[in-house]
Formats: C-alpha cells, sequence, structure tokens
C-alpha cells in the first residue's frame, strides 16, 4: 500500500462456516437454542447521528466513504476459530454461528452499495464530489492558489453574484456540484434531514439536488465506458426538461417550493432488510424454532431495524404474522429489494421528468409499493410461499407494473446485455476476471464491475439476492447458494487488529488483487483530502489510521500527499489554511 509495503490477508474464514452451517443446522440449534444478547445486539452504539456517514450502520461496520466491511474485535476473536475445510456442524458452537449471523447481516450492507441502483449511485457519489469538479479545482488553484477550505474562501470575498467573473463562476460550480450530491444523499438516506438542509443557502430543490446527482453519476460513468453516451442515458439532454418544471413552478422542482419528507428512508430500508435477512437466516438455522418473542427479546426489532417493516404493514394492512417464515414477510423483503432499485435515470432514461423524484427516491418508492399491495394487488400477502425465482418474477412484475417503474428483472436483464455487448464492458469484465483493472479511474472500473457481476447473478437467481437467508441455512442452502455468498463477499474488510485487507479469491491472483486494494485507497485518500479541501477548516488531516496502523503518521502525510499532488500538481502542505478570524 504505502512505497513498497504492501499488506496481506489471511485465509477466509466466514465461508467454510456458512458452508457447515447448511449442512445440518437443524440438530445444533436444537441442542444450543438460546441466542446471545452480547452477540447479535449492537455494542458500539445505540443511536444514530443524522450524520449520513454513520446512519447506514451504528457499529460503523459499513462506511460508504471507506468502502470497507468492519467487524467488532470479539467477533473476529469468535470467528477466527473456523478453519478452513472443516464441513462439520457440530463442531461449531451457537455463539460462532450467531457471530457469523452478525458477519451475514453486514454482508447484506455491502450488497445494498454494491449491487443495488441505489447503493451504486451512493457508492459512487463520493468519487463524483472530486471526478466532477477536478478540471474546475485545477482552475481554482490557477486563479486563487492553493487555498483551503474553499467554502470559506467563498464566504470571505464572494460579496456579490458576479456571473461573469472567471473566480466567481469557478468556485460557484464547486460548491453547488459538491453540495448538491451532498444533499442527495442526505435526503434518500436520512429524509427528515431534508428540514435542514432546506435552509441552506446553496440548496436549490430536491428535483435539482437528484437532478445533478444522477448526472454526475452518468457522466463519471461515460466518461469510464461511454463517452458517446451510445448506451448509457444521455443525462446531457436533461437539463432543459428539468429547467422547465423549474420556470413551471412544479413542487419540489422550484427554489423554496415544499419538501416531501417519507416516514421512511434507505437508512431503514437498508437495516430493515440486513435485520430481516438476519432473522430468516437464523431462523431456518434454527429449524424454525426462533420465534418473534425471541428476537423482540434481544431487541432486534426496535428503531431503525422494525420501522420499515411497521409502516409496511400499516400500508398493506396487514397484522403481523405468527411466523418470520410467513408469505408477508416474504413479501415485505421483495418490496424492500424493489424500492432500492429505481431504473428511471440509470440503466434506462428518464422517462417522466415531473414524477422524477417520486420515481427514484427510495423512501417514496417504498411507500408507493406498499399501497398497490391493499389498492390492486391484495393476493400478494399470501403469494410467496416457496421462496423461488418464479414467485420473484411474477410478485415484482405484478407491482412495477403497478407503480409504472421498471423491474429489477429488467433492469438486471440490460446491464447484463450491455456486458456482453458493449466492447468497453467486455474489456471491464476481463479486467475484473483478472482483478487487474486500468490506472484511469480505477476505483470506478472496480466498483462497477462489482456491480455487473451481482446484476447478472441477479438475473439468473432472484429468488437468493431477496431472500437469502432462506437459501443460506436449512434445507434450501445448496452448492450453488454457497458460490453466490462466496463470489459476493466484501472486497475490502477489517481483521482483528483493526487495519483493512482485501479479501481472498479463489480464482484470482492474490498479487493483482493486492495491487488493485493499493490503488483503490490511494485514490480514496485523494477523494479524503479533495473534501477537505473544498469544505474542511484547518490543515489537512492525514489520519488514515482507519485504513492501516502498519505506518507512522508521518508516511500517512507522505503517500497521501504524492497522490495528491500526482492528481492536482501541488502538495497539500503548501496550501494556505484560512482561519476563522
Amino acid at each position: 500500500m504505502l512505497g513498497s509495503a504492501s499488506l496481506h490477508i489471511s485465509a477466509s474464514y466466514y465461508s467454510p462456516l456458512m458452508a457447515a452451517l447448511g449442512v445440518n443446522a437443524t440438530k445444533l440449534w436444537r441442542i444450543r437454542l438460546k441466542l446471545n444478547r452480547e452477540i447479535l445486539l449492537d455494542q458500539w452504539s445505540s443511536e444514530y447521528t443524522e450524520d449520513y456517514k454513520s446512519c447506514l450502520n451504528a457499529k460503523g461496520l459499513y462506511d460508504t466513504m471507506q468502502f470497507v466491511l468492519r467487524l467488532r474485535p470479539d467477533l473476529h476473536a469468535l470467528l477466527e476459530g473456523v478453519e478452513s475445510g472443516i464441513a462439520k456442524s457440530g463442531d461449531y458452537d451457537s455463539d460462532t454461528i450467531q457471530a457469523f449471523s452478525t458477519y451475514f447481516h453486514e454482508t447484506i450492507h455491502w450488497w445494498q452499495h454494491s449491487g443495488s441502483i441505489s447503493g451504486l449511485i451512493l457508492s459512487l457519489s463520493y468519487p463524483s464530489q472530486t471526478h466532477i469538479n477536478h478540471s474546475y479545482l485545477k482552475r481554482y488553484l490557477d486563479i486563487v492558489g492553493p487555498v483551503k477550505p474553499i467554502k470559506k474562501y467563498n464566504e470571505l470575498n464572494s460579496k456579490e453574484i458576479d456571473p461573469e467573473d472567471d473566480e466567481f463562476k469557478t468556485i460557484n460550480v464547486i460548491l453547488n456540484n459538491f453540495h448538491d450530491i451532498e444533499f442527495f444523499k442526505f435526503r434518500v438516506i436520512v429524509p427528515e434531514s431534508a428540514k435542514e438542509i432546506s435552509n441552506d443557502r446553496l440548496f436549490e430543490s430536491v428535483g435539482h439536488s437528484f437532478h445533478i446527482a444522477y448526472s454526475s453519476f452518468i457522466n463519471l460513468l461515460s466518461s469510464c465506458f461511454d463517452r458517446e453516451l451510445e448506451f448509457l442515458p444521455n443525462a446531457k439532454d436533461w437539463g432543459e426538461g428539468f429547467e422547465k418544471l423549474s420556470d413551471d413552478k412544479v413542487e419540489g422542482y422550484y427554489h423554496g417550493s415544499s419538501i416531501g419528507v417519507p416516514p421512511v428512508g434507505l437508512k431503514e430500508i437498508y437495516e430493515g432488510q440486513a435485520r430481516f435477512l438476519q432473522m430468516q437466516y437464523l431462523f431456518f438455522a434454527s429449524g424454525g424454532k426462533l420465534t418473534w418473542g425471541d428476537f423482540e427479546e434481544l431487541g432486534m426489532l426496535n428503531g431503525v431495524y422494525y420501522k420499515a417493516f411497521a409502516v409496511f404493514l400499516e400500508l398493506t394492512e396487514t397484522e403481523r404474522p405468527d411466523s418470520i417464515d410467513s408469505p408477508v414477510v416474504a413479501l415485505f423483503l421483495l418490496i424492500l429489494d424493489l424500492a432500492m432499485n429505481p431504473g428511471d435515470g440509470f440503466p434506462f432514461d428518464i422517462m417522466h421528468f415531473e414524477s422524477f423524484i417520486e420515481s427514484v427516491d427510495p423512501g417514496i418508492r417504498f411507500l408507493f409499493l406498499c399501497r398497490m399491495v391493499p389498492l390492486k394487488h391484495p393476493e400478494l400477502k399470501g403469494y410467496i410461499k416457496d421462496y423461488s425465482s418464479s414467485e420473484y418474477f411474477e410478485a415484482s412484475e405484478l407491482l412495477s407494473k403497478a407503480t409504472v417503474c421498471p423491474s429489477p428483472i429488467q433492469i438486471a436483464s440490460l446491464i447484463s446485455r450491455w456486458a456482453e455487448n458493449e466492447p468497453s464492458l467486455i474489456k471491464l469484465m476481463e479486467e475484473e476476471k483478472k482483478f487487474e483493472f486500468g490506472d484511469e479511474n480505477q476505483p470506478i472500473r472496480l466498483i462497477f464491475s462489482r456491480f455487473i457481476r451481482y446484476q447478472k447473478d441477479k438475473l439468473a437467481n432472484p429468488a437468493y439476492f431477496c431472500w437469502t437467508g432462506v437459501y443460506s441455512a436449512g434445507n434450501k442452502c445448496s452448492d450453488e447458494s454457497l458460490r453466490l455468498f462466496n463470489e459476493h463477499e466484501a472486497l475490502f474488510k477489517d481483521q482483528s487488529d483493526g487495519d483493512i485487507y482485501p479479501r481472498l479469491f479463489a480464482d484470482k491472483d492474490q498479487k493483482s488483487v493486492q495491487s488493485s486494494f493499493d490503488k483503490f485507497y490511494s485514490w480514496v485518500a485523494t477523494y479524503n483530502l479533495c473534501r477537505q479541501w473544498i469544505i474542511d477548516d484547518g490543515d489537512f488531516s492525514y489520519d488514515f489510521w482507519w485504513l492501516t496502523s502498519k505506518f507512522s503518521m508521518d508516511e500517512l502525510e507522505t503517500w497521501a500527499s504524492a497522490h495528491f499532488k500526482n492528481a492536482f500538481g501541488v502538495q497539500p502542505q503548501s496550501f494556505r489554511v484560512l482561519d476563522d478570524a
């Protein structure tokens, strides 16, 4: 990672345990049925903040700006006892199985960010804030010089609007691009933060933030794979449509318009899916012995983990079923999957500008999908019994048509066709197979290749990715289930020492994986310094000890500074820092 040094991960211990659990879990759980509060509940933090960086997981186990899956040290200690190659469930006690269920829970969060449409856009929004502004940041250096933060420089020097002034135009573009994407993230993850956002002088409207976030996302992908916009949506043509909505004073699309706030956002959707799949996993691992009461007694159905399900029950006019193995729970998980996978704007073009917010906002989509059940398809409450792909296809198509949106199957089909027919993506997937990515925009190439891999597997196995808990324990656990789980484990994980390491691939050269890891986090360091440059007061911080503890602060500073200079031609240490005076 740093210079010639590299970090090496030991053999994975998670997948063999999953294989073991699928062999004879029922026998194990009949002997050891008691759930362990210390293992299954969050011991790091019981409260969510309004900060989107931590709101997706109170333990901080998946950070959207670090791209890493973490486990608590005590869970690492339990799982490190699993030796590669052992496949007898009797060799594992219930604490180890429950520790694995937490890893399973966090893997679902990785899938949400690497495999869903909403997660891909969020994952690339952090790089987008640097890439979309790169030429303007270099222009800023030419005009103003190395001065940080840009936001404070603007507050001190921009006393009036002057669209003809080159400095004003450059800074205006940088700050608006950055903050529009930031507003978008807050709005979809924590909708209740919209009231605070609306008071920010840089906030235009929800529709404008969505427009900029999506167009930046498309522009980032097109710069890597489709410069002529031959298969990606043509975001360059969207401006006129959104401008007309603003001119016509359509709610949500002009400055000062009202801001609708759904009762759930991606925070609740993601955590609801991860928790219910974890409980589904434990339920089937117990031979169907665990009850709502067992999970409630531990507090696993509190707050953010249960809110989406409570709203689902209310909107679908449904009583909570007696068992977790219920068609109602299966329908809830299906609706979560649809809610986090909007198709308008990507991969399909925008069909109707006026309803763009409703079409792509996961929280609003969740509400509409729930309401379609009693209004148009009440039969779906009892439809999903076998957790089959045919049931997934039929139910998802019905609900997608009811909300006039592309279905996840249509989305996955289109993306798979791109990967099979577009030369740039064929090349990308060849890179992914070897895990040797081109240096230019390497994180984008890596993240998008894994997204494509996920979508292709989802197209072939939609039921597995919707009801993963069913297919990870008990009778439905198969060799194909284990293959899919292994294939889509998180790329970057911590170990018990707290450092981050790349995962092992059975079919890839580990030197190539390590090299890709090193390049990836070199870019992440540059994204971090750019963020500091734009909005953070004080000197640059080089605190990358969340990544590795094996280097001194001076070494981390040298490493991060070198990559920043490579991108912008200037060392961070040469910046003049504006104080509060």
